[in-house]
Parts: C-alpha cells; sequence; structure tokens
C-alpha cells in the first residue's frame, strides 16, 4: 500500500466515554484483524478480548457497555502484538496499559469557572522555561511536593525568608511559565522519586496523557490529570499564563512505538531505502505531512488547549514539521483561543527527507502567527553556545551589529538591520534555553581572569538587553539569581545534584534578582519596549550611529525609542555599554543629532530638555525622588552596563 492509497478517516479517534458504554476507534488499515483487550485493574492478568470490525476508512470500531472509568485497555495487532493505543488519554504507571477515564471527575474543585489570565499582546509576553523536578525539588525550595505537579500549587513557600516557587514567579513579574514536556514520555521511572530518576522529556511516548512521574499516584489515571490541572488552575489564578513543551518531531521507539506497530511506515519519514530519517538526531521522524499524522496532532494539541485549558506551545525541532500542517493547526488554535501563544525552534536535530520549501524555517513564520527563537540574537549577546567564543557582553565589537538587529526586533528596520521576522512578536529572543551551557556557566568559561563583579556585571548587561529588546523575550528558570549547572552543557539525564535549583542562591545573589525584577517591570511600565507593530518600530527608534560618534560610543549601542502621544514624556534613550571602560556621552551632541535625522531640510535648534538617569547597573529608580536628573553635558555609563534615561520637555524650533 503506497502512501496515497492509505484511507482518511474523519472519525473521532481513540476510546469513547460515556458512563454507559465505551466505543473505542482505532485507525489502522493495514492490520487485517484488531482486538481490544480489557483489564479492570492496572496489573491485573485476567482480561476479555473483543473483535473489532473494520470500516472502509480503515477504522476499527466495537462498543463496551457499562461503566468503564478507572479500567484499562491495549490493542493486539494480526501479529499479536500488543500495545497502547496513541490516542489514549490516560496510562497506568509507565504506559503499560491505556486507560479508560470519566474526564468530568479529573476537574478539581472550580475548574470551569477559574479564572484564566486574558488579553495583551502577543509581545507583552515575558517567558520563563522551567522543569517542574528542577523547580520544586530542592531542599532549599520549602516545597512539600517535591518534583510534581502539585508542587507548582504551593503558596507561601521560602527559604530564609526569600520566596520560593508559585510565589517567586508572581514576585518575578513574568507572564508565561514554560513547562518542559509534561506529557508521558519514556526514559523515567514513574514509581522511582531518587534524584537520579531525572529526564527532560524529549523522548515522547504517549502525546496525550500526563507524565505519571510528577503525579502523587501514577497507578490511578485520573490522578496524574487532576494534579495537572490543578498545576494549571493555580498559575491561572496567580495571573500566569501556561505554555506546554510539545515534540511532535520523533518518537522514543522507533520499529516498536505503538504508531508503528499499528501502521508500519505511515507514521514516520523514510528513505528510498526504507529506513527511518532522522531529522531529529533521535532515530526517526514524524511524518507530519501525512493526513493521519497531521489529524493526530492537530487533534492533540486541540485537546490541550480544551481540556487542559493551556494558553500556548512551543514546538521542539520545528523545523521538522511541514508548512501545511502548522497553517492548519495555528487555525483551529486561534479558534479555541485567540491570545495563543505559539512559538518553536526554526531547525532540524540531522539531514531530514522533508524537502526544505516545506520546512519551517526563519522566515517561513512571517505572517503566519508563530514565533521561533532567534538564534542569531542569542550567539550575538553571549557567543557561541558551549565554547569560549565571545559575543557583545564580553565587548566584542563584530558581535554589535547583530544584537542591534535583535535588539529593533529582527525586522526589516533599515538597510544594514535586515532580521527573519515581519513582526516583532515573531522573535523569541533569549541568550540560553535548557539546552547548551547556562548563561553564568557560559560566561565563566569564556571569559579569562575576571573578578566576581565583571561576572556579574556582563550576566546584568545580557538581561538588560533581552529584556529592553523588541521582540518576545525568554529566559530558564534561575537565571534570575545566577544559577549554574557545575559546567554541564546537556544535562537532559544528569541528577538532580546539578539539575536542581538551589534557592540559596536567591538568597546569596538578591541584588541581581532585583535587577532582573526592575527590568521586568520596566518592560512593564513602558509601552515603546514592547512595540507590536514593525513600522511603529522603524518610525519610533533611533539608532546613534554617524560615524562622528564613533569616538564616544566605542563599541556600544545607543538608541532612544519615542513614545506615543498618551504619554507624558518624549523618549527614553537606552545606553549599552560593554567595554571596561566609562562611556562618557554629550548630551547636547546626540539630541542635535537625533533631531537632524526627524527633520533632514531644516537645521533644528533643542531647548529646554530634561534628562532623568531612571536605570543603572543597580536597577530602576522607582521613587520619583530617586530620580537623578543630569544637567551636565556629559553622560557617565559605567563599564559594562546598561543605563536608560527618560528625556522630557524636549522642545524644538525649526
Amino acid at each position: 500500500m503506497t502512501l496515497k492509497d492509505y484511507p482518511v478517516s474523519n472519525q473521532k479517534l481513540g476510546a469513547l466515554y460515556t458512563n454507559e458504554e465505551t466505543t473505542f476507534h482505532i485507525w489502522a488499515p493495514t492490520q487485517n484483524h484488531l482486538k481490544i483487550a480489557h483489564y479492570e485493574t492496572a496489573r491485573g492478568l485476567h482480561r476479555t478480548l473483543y473483535d473489532m470490525s473494520k470500516d472502509s476508512d480503515g477504522v476499527f470500531k466495537v462498543t463496551i457497555k457499562g461503566d468503564l472509568h478507572g479500567t484499562f485497555y491495549t490493542l493486539i495487532t494480526d501479529d499479536q502484538s500488543e500495545i497502547t493505543d496513541p490516542y489514549a488519554i490516560s496510562t497506568n504507571t509507565n504506559g503499560i496499559r491505556s486507560a479508560i477515564v470519566d474526564l468530568n471527575q479529573t476537574n478539581p474543585k472550580g475548574w470551569n469557572t477559574h479564572e484564566i489570565p486574558k488579553g495583551n499582546t502577543l509581545c507583552d509576553a515575558i517567558i520563563y522555561e522551567m522543569h517542574i523536578k528542577d523547580f520544586t525539588s530542592h531542599k532549599t525550595s520549602g516545597i512539600h511536593h517535591k518534583g510534581k505537579f502539585l508542587g507548582l500549587t504551593e503558596s507561601g513557600t521560602q527559604f530564609k525568608h526569600y520566596t520560593t516557587g508559585l510565589d517567586h514567579l508572581v514576585d518575578l513579574g513574568i507572564t508565561h511559565v514554560h513547562l518542559l514536556p509534561v506529557y508521558d514520555y519514556l526514559t523515567v521511572d514513574e514509581t522511582d522519586n531518587s534524584d537520579t530518576n531525572y529526564n527532560w522529556g524529549y523522548d515522547p511516548e504517549h502525546y496525550n496523557v500526563p507524565e505519571g512521574c510528577y503525579a502523587t499516584n501514577p497507578e490511578d489515571p485520573s490522578v496524574r490529570i487532576l494534579e495537572l490541572k490543578k498545576a494549571i488552575m493555580a498559575l491561572h489564578e496567580k495571573g500566569l499564563k501556561v505554555v506546554l513543551d510539545v515534540v511532535y518531531n520523533h518518537t522514543y521507539r522507533s520499529h516498536y512505538s505503538n504508531f508503528n506497530v499499528l501502521v508500519p511506515g505511515y507514521y514516520h519519514r523514510l528513505t528510498d531505502d526504507g529506513n527511518f530519517s532522522n531529522g531529529s538526531g533521535c532515530g526517526n521522524e514524524i511524518a507530519s505531512e501525512n493526513p493521519m499524522v497531521q489529524k493526530f496532532i492537530v487533534e492533540s494539541l486541540k485537546y490541550w488547549a480544551q481540556e487542559y485549558k493551556v494558553d500556548g506551545f512551543r514546538f521542539d525541532l520545528m523545523g521538522l514539521m511541514d508548512l501545511k500542517t502548522v497553517d492548519v493547526f495555528m487555525a483551529e488554535l486561534k479558534k479555541i483561543n485567540p491570545d495563543i501563544l505559539i512559538y518553536g525552534e526554526p531547525w532540524t536535530g540531522g539531514l531530514t527527507t522533508l524537502p526544505e520549501n516545506k520546512r519551517v524555517f526563519k522566515g517561513a513564520q512571517i505572517g503566519k502567527g508563530y514565533g521561533l527563537f532567534n538564534d542569531d540574537f542569542r550567539n550575538a549577546i553571549k557567543g557561541d553556545n558551549d565554547g569560549t567564543e565571545k559575543g557583545f557582553i564580553h565587548g566584542n565589537k563584530n558581535s554589535a551589529h547583530a544584537t542591534l538587529t535583535g535588539i529593533v526586533g529582527s525586522i526589516p528596520f533599515d538597510d544594514h538591520h535586515i532580521g527573519f521576522a515581519g513582526k516583532p512578536s515573531e522573535s523569541i529572543n533569549y541568550f540560553n534555553s535548557h539546552d547548551n551551557l547556562i548563561l553564568w556557566d557560559k560566561i565563566l568559561k569564556s571569559t579569562e581572569n575576571a573578578s566576581f563583579e565583571t561576572l556579574i556585571r556582563m550576566n546584568k548587561l545580557a538581561f538588560s538587553i533581552l529584556l529592553t529588546a523588541q521582540g518576545i523575550p525568554f529566559f530558564h528558570a534561575g537565571n534570575e539569581f545566577l544559577r549554574d549547572k557545575k559546567g554541564h552543557h546537556n544535562t537532559y539525564n544528569a541528577s538532580l545534584k546539578i539539575n536542581a535549583i538551589d534557592w540559596e542562591n536567591k538568597a546569596r545573589h538578591y541584588g541581581f534578582y532585583t535587577y532582573v525584577r526592575d527590568l521586568i517591570a520596566l518592560r512593564k511600565k513602558y509601552k515603546c519596549l514592547r512595540l507590536s507593530d514593525a513600522e511603529a518600530i522603524k518610525k519610533r527608534i533611533h539608532i546613534i550611529k554617524d560615524v562622528s560618534f564613533s569616538d564616544l560610543i566605542k563599541n556600544g549601542i545607543v538608541y532612544t525609542i519615542d513614545q506615543d502621544e498618551t504619554e507624558d514624556f518624549h523618549c527614553l534613550m537606552i545606553v549599552h555599554n560593554p567595554s571596561h571602560t566609562p562611556m562618557l556621552l554629550e548630551t547636547h551632541r546626540i539630541l542635535s543629532y537625533l533631531c537632524a535625522q526627524k527633520y533632514p531640510d531644516v537645521p533644528p535648534a533643542v531647548h529646554n530638555v530634561k534628562i532623568e538617569r531612571i536605570f543603572d547597573e543597580n536597577g530602576w529608580f522607582k521613587d520619583s525622588k530617586s530620580l537623578n536628573p543630569d544637567h551636565q553635558n556629559i553622560l557617565k555609563i559605567d563599564p559594562i552596563s546598561t543605563h536608560i534615561f527618560k528625556l522630557t520637555n524636549l522642545e524644538i524650533d525649526l
């Protein structure tokens, strides 16, 4: 049977439960006979076999009478393989058997009416990426349900009077919590709570099932659903949106995955010689372009968005996803939630048989409503991921141009700064994620003989660039208080001794933490730091780039952002100085230059301007009495720092 000969079904697949009967729909066109093996218990050996009838669209069906909630089933194929249902919504411990669940019994009290954060533009998002075990497991977390979904529901947790856990997220001010994979993945034992039983979760087994290692009772198929919903609800009620990390690019098992046993060769891309294409680097890749694969992906995403009320998805190796499937699920998800946040990695993990013109790549997202990780900006800020290469924060002058391109949203800003995005919301700005060296370790590795103060300043500079740039900022849990991973660049299966967040770091580096918190508050206060329109960015951002300023600016970046008419001041001026020496700026010279750019035909005269320094390496001066008016003609910008100024009462005579 060739791909074009496979029938396509519009039927709803999986176990369709009511309290009177459950009907099973399984698409398996290459099977001649298919049976349901029904088990009353999670581990019992007794089972009842039910023959299924096959429709012309390749769907096998059978209905079993009675209330089957809390019971289990598997599928028996022609060759007597016993597998789980790819459409299963829960399982027993370690995913041996699919479970039948009454979803109404998995809703926490108040679930259907709880308040979900709404509104705001995509560029208002500030994304915080976390692994549940990292965030909740350490002895300093103060969290009772360590390593569990319920750990995210606990308020009032502290270490040395510093907030931890859920309250920490609220205090920090982020808007979106990005959860590393919480679907059922294969390489952890759900019964083992030891520190060494750890994985990031990019090894999918059941895409629609919550991972049981995060549940207090993985044997009960309802508990993992209930407790994940409780975690999502707790985040929502604190004003935080939830993004799920999803991995629709490969299955952990190849030949023996339930997909491939059920319909061999259909769910995965194959090479001309019949082997698995390996664009994921994990042994196989999912053939998203095949109609029934696309159907599975779209319905899976809709299930998470509707049943779990999640607010967004992050796609692992999105470069292996065909563009048509992305268009389909974007349209469907926008119907469910117009504010939904979608972003992913615009690359593959190896060579793929998916034609290049059908892949997600930087530029393909323009006008499509989703964002992509901006690795150009990432590398410009800090250099390479795991080596000693230096970036802008190290004073590398060759990185200044790419850094500035990222700062203006990676849009086609002018002839010299052209990025991959059509809108700033299409650029996910970051300096590290869970992958590769965490920022502290990267800076430590790539900076010779630096003082501790210098290392702190470089970390601050990275954060200030990130949180004042146009686009959507994203950072990894613990970056906000200088978390390290002891120099390990790939901790996907390392123990919690390396991965667990030590909240002592918040107490130790609280000044750094408040600096990041100030940046987030500043970004929220000033609309001009989160413009959503490319034309507005081009109109309102003015770069001080004339060669006559090379003696002042050196390797730094200086630019202004005009406020709109609703604000009570003219513009912000942002100065990033990566040099180890101070930067001295002549204010009148800069103002005259800016006015000449706006009014090139008439020499303008500038007067009565008031310049206030509102942010420096110590953070934000929130109290108006603490503002530092700079009436001098010279502004001093400290080494390796960002300073932000507010310009008011600007009068221009034309």
